[in-house]
């Protein structure tokens, strides 16, 4: 008994250790989330969930009260701070970090921060953004038609 709890304690403490990064990785890793542009992008696609999310068209919002539209304008403004301050970059940083860091070995890290510096990269992550934001759009109208049935399907299968 007394050599499986020493074995336990011992396999704690490595995969502790190997979620450590060395400072060298680490370094790695924080100039490929600045090659990839990782800030921007991150802080853009939680803003984009959060207004795909919301289900709310344009239309919708065209239709109403015009005094209505500014409080929701400002309802939505309000809500996407909120969003930035409590899970933007600055309080995340250290997760992604972490998270690319068990991802990507440091070598790796260097090589794909290499090619991202290259001009291909560079156009890659110059329409990222833009392609990301268009194909939310895209799923947002497919989900328009989509979600009767899918509270359909919901209501028949609560009233079983």
């Amino acid at each position: 008994m007394k050599n499986i709890l020493i074995l336990a304690t011992f396999a704690l403490c490595l995969s502790t250790a190997h979620a450590e990064l060395t400072a060298s990785h680490q370094a790695a890793v924080e100039k490929l989330l600045t090659a990839l542009q990782v800030q921007k992008q991150f802080e853009s696609n939680l803003i984009l969930g959060f207004e795909a999310g919301m289900g709310v068209t344009s239309d919708q919002v065209k239709a109403m009260p015009p005094e209505m539209q500014q409080k929701f304008a400002t309802g939505i403004e309000k809500v996407k701070t909120t969003i930035l301050e409590q899970m933007g970059w600055a309080k995340l940083k250290p997760e992604i970090v972490e998270i690319y860091g068990k991802n990507f070995t440091e070598q790796e890290a260097k090589d794909v921060t290499a090619l991202m510096e290259s001009p291909a990269g560079q156009v890659l992550l110059g329409k990222q953004i833009t392609v990301t934001a268009d194909l939310m759009k895209v799923t947002q109208e497919k989900m328009k038609v989509l979600q009767p049935q899918i509270v359909k399907i919901m209501q028949d299968e609560m009233s079983k």
